[in-house]
């Protein structure tokens, strides 16, 4: 059985340059980001028939995200299927042969949370952790218009996850785990894709040294495309930007936030740090919260946006609705 790769990461950190490098590798292919198996497996669990098996690959399909795949599956191919990561599997393994590759793997950066979950539903599974300067993913991030609405929860959430990735990491058996910073693969791209090849027992090849974007992506990958980092591949200065685009008091905001992470990490702080108050940080996740809220609805505007609303919407609901359908994996989810 081959190992599935899972790369992960705070977004905005170098994880679909990462993908786009290991898809030109003659071995491995990662499709579109899936962004569903937690929140699947929590709302669906088990299946306990071949007929389950295929319903629930059914909705999966259904997903615009995996829908984007192009792929096609009957109910004989999850014959035998008698746990929703052997769904899972199957559904990758049909990507890998349309792409004519032995191993697959899976870009969804928001994994970086549910390592634990992760590993229980693949425990074969190799991670690769890619860590990028928080100032310069923040500034990505809340520039890209989907997820943090200001610099402080930007902040908060690049040190939450990032953390917690690294303390799940860090329990994960030898040779599971791989950390990788996104500064040294624009530095040294040769030396940092060696080590990643090498961490996946995969020969090296000088082929992964060019991206191998996937050129029908949906979703905001359409935005993704303006930037210069995703039309020339490895850009070398695409790093430390966040000197000349943060002002005084955004950078002390930041290192009030995460400075301990940053400087844990080895990267560069200014001792700006100061206490921020509960009154403060309630603003921020206030401000956070509203202008977020109004985006989505903006965004429910677009039939596509409804439909992956309403598919994530209900997998995520229905544990709560529903709770004996959702099996095991309901009741007693891991903790991550």
């Amino acid at each position: 059985m081959t190992r599935p790769i899972f790369i992960v990461g705070c977004p905005r950190s170098g994880t679909t340059l990462l993908r786009d490098l290991l898809r030109s590798h003659p071995n491995l292919t990662l499709p579109p980001e899936t962004q569903l198996i937690p929140r699947f497996y929590r709302a669906y669990g088990d299946p306990s028939s071949d007929r389950e098996a295929w319903l629930l690959a059914r909705r999966i399909l259904q997903n615009p995200r995996i829908a984007s795949w192009g792929i096609s599956t009957s109910e004989a191919d999850f014959a035998g299927c008698r746990s929703f990561s052997g769904v899972i599997r199957r559904l990758f393994e049909v990507w890998a042969a349309k792409e004519g590759k032995p191993r697959w793997g899976d870009k969804t950066p928001h994994n970086v949370r549910h390592l634990p979950l992760i590993l229980r539903l693949f425990p074969e599974a190799q991670v690769i952790h890619i860590i990028r300067d928080g100032r310069d993913a923040a500034l990505s991030w809340i520039r890209a218009g989907f997820e943090p609405r200001n610099l402080y929860v930007a902040a908060r959430m690049w040190n939450d996850w990032v953390a917690k990735g690294r303390r799940d990491g860090a329990l994960l058996p030898p040779g599971t785990y791989f950390e990788l910073r996104y500064e040294t693969l624009l530095a040294e791209p040769e030396a940092a894709m060696r080590g990643v090849c090498d961490f996946l027992n995969e020969h090296y090849f000088s082929a992964v040294l060019t991206p191998n974007p996937i050129q029908h992506e949906s979703g905001w990958r359409i935005r993704e495309r303006t930037d210069p980092a995703f039309r020339s591949g490895i850009v070398r200065t695409n790093s430390g930007g966040w000197r000349s685009a943060m002002n005084l008091r955004q950078r002390t905001l930041f290192e009030s936030v995460a400075g301990g992470l940053l400087a844990e990490l080895g990267y560069p702080v200014e001792g700006l740090a100061r206490p921020l108050s509960r009154a403060e940080k309630l603003l921020w996740e206030t401000d956070h919260r509203l202008r977020f809220l109004l985006q989505r609805l903006r965004w429910l505007r677009k039939p596509h946006w409804r439909r992956l609303a309403l598919s994530v919407g209900w997998a995520m609901v229905r544990p709560f609705l529903r709770p004996s359908l959702s099996r095991s994996a309901g009741r007693n989810p891991p903790p991550d």
